[in-house]
């Protein structure tokens, strides 16, 4: 008889296990294609069965499984660890007395690990020079800055006379 956890399932009528990959597809200048990756998809599997629960407990364990991200294992037909339920729904009809018709999907996952702490085994190798003495050192001497500027002055351009100098007189001259 099959299992989710502790949940007795009385019929299984389907089982679906679809797997499939992702790849990493990229555009060349020439029109063409190349694939550089490839990554495996997480396993579903999709059931479908009949469960007699006239009063609904293993409804309500399986709804409990699924809310809370119970991790559990599959082993009918073929076995999965650490799968969790990503959908549950249930068909009541005139055909199953004190039970429903269901369908459900798994969904394979992995749990990373945390390190709880981090143990060094060899020591850490000093990256910094030691500080080191070297003795009496003379020190530099920077010449004064002394108190020149090299500025121009201003001279005023002189100014034209009404004798024929300056501006006036060179009007009409080629």
């Amino acid at each position: 008889m099959p299992y989710i956890k502790d949940v007795l399932i009385d019929v299984i009528t389907k089982v679906s296990m679809p797997e499939s990959s992702t790849t990493a597809d990229h555009a060349l200048e020439d029109g063409e294609q190349i694939t550089d990756h490839v990554k495996s998809n997480p396993i579903t599997i999709s059931l479908s069965g009949i469960i007699l629960d006239d009063t609904e407990e293993k409804v309500l364990k399986l709804r409990e499984y699924r809310e809370k991200g119970e991790i559990i294992d599959y082993n009918y037909m073929t076995a999965l660890k650490h799968v969790v339920i990503t959908d549950f729904s249930r068909d009541y009809s005139a055909e199953i007395k004190n039970g429903y018709a269901f369908t459900m999907t798994l969904k394979q996952i992995k749990v990373a690990k945390v390190a709880k702490f981090v143990s060094v085994s060899a020591p850490v190798k000093q990256q910094t020079k030691p500080v080191t003495s070297k003795g009496r050192q003379q020190t530099k001497k920077t010449p004064a800055k002394t108190a020149q500027t090299n500025k121009t002055k201003y001279v005023t351009p002189p100014k034209p006379t009404a004798s024929g100098g300056g501006w006036a007189g060179l009007e009409g001259r080629k």
